[in-house]
């Protein structure tokens, strides 16, 4: 476990894998109140056989910290390039779950050239008004501990026992005020890098036809949509995506089809 400090003194938490010796880094970002150890452990192994892998707990998640006491997406996209400039990785191929893939279209935004290519699964890019309302409203601690204790201990071990339910209270106010900062369309088709997105067709927060629009907005996207999958990161076969995430990657960022002017 390696700690490196952002700008306003928070440690955040990160591991790299790999010897690098000239090859391309993977960063994988995890989901909105997931963890790098929870969400892309089962992918380290397979992918630091060909490349050096970058993992990272965002801020307040897992082992990072978070003295700014908000979550906030702008400092978590300068957390990413501070780390990225610290360890001297100028570009990544980009793999994000969920929130992590909304922040990997973020930092290929602010940055074109860091991103060779973007994976984006279960990712949600459109945020109407009834979709951040139904979340706020399973964003409570209390209802978490009664509703689904399972799952409140998961977030418990995951973030510890004094700080998961200022997480997710903090998630809540992140979802709540997405409306004013989130990405549009206009911006999603600056994209110029390879962009896969892919979803389950099981996803009860991404519909297929939601996900298709999004890769069709990218001047390099693509759709993959896995069969028999749900939202959860946790049931998704590792092998099911493994296989396509390695050949995407192996394109190396080099496009791999022309749309129409």
């Amino acid at each position: 476990m390696s700690r490196w400090m952002a700008q306003d003194g928070s440690l955040i938490n990160y591991e790299l894998y790999g010897t690098g010796n000239g090859s391309d880094t993977v960063l994988l970002l995890h989901g909105l109140l997931g963890s790098m150890r929870s969400h892309w452990s089962k992918f380290v192994t397979p992918l630091s056989a060909n490349f050096q892998v970058l993992q990272v707990d965002l801020r307040g998640h897992g082992e990072s910290e978070n003295v700014a006491m908000t979550l906030d997406l702008d400092m978590m996209l300068q957390d990413i390039e501070g780390l990225l400039n610290s360890l001297q990785i100028e570009s990544v191929h980009a793999a994000g779950y969920d929130f992590g893939g909304y922040l990997g279209l973020m930092l290929h935004l602010d940055q074109p050239e860091s991103v060779k290519s973007l994976m984006m699964h279960s990712t949600k890019f459109y945020w109407p008004d009834y979709t951040i309302n139904r979340m706020l409203k399973n964003l409570n601690p209390d209802l978490m501990s009664e509703k689904v204790p399972g799952y409140a201990g998961q977030l418990l071990t995951e973030h510890g026992a004094g700080r998961w339910r200022s997480l997710v209270r903090q998630a809540g106010d992140l979802i709540a005020n997405i409306s004013s900062s989130k990405m549009t369309e206009s911006m999603a088709r600056q994209a110029s890098c390879p962009v896969l997105v892919s979803v389950g067709d099981r996803d009860e927060m991404i519909p297929v036809e939601e996900a298709l629009r999004l890769s069709c907005l990218m001047q390099n996207g693509a759709l993959l949509v896995l069969p028999g999958v749900s939202h959860s990161f946790h049931v998704t076969s590792t092998q099911a995506l493994l296989g396509p995430m390695m050949a995407f990657l192996n394109l190396n960022g080099t496009p791999w089809l022309s749309r129409p002017s």
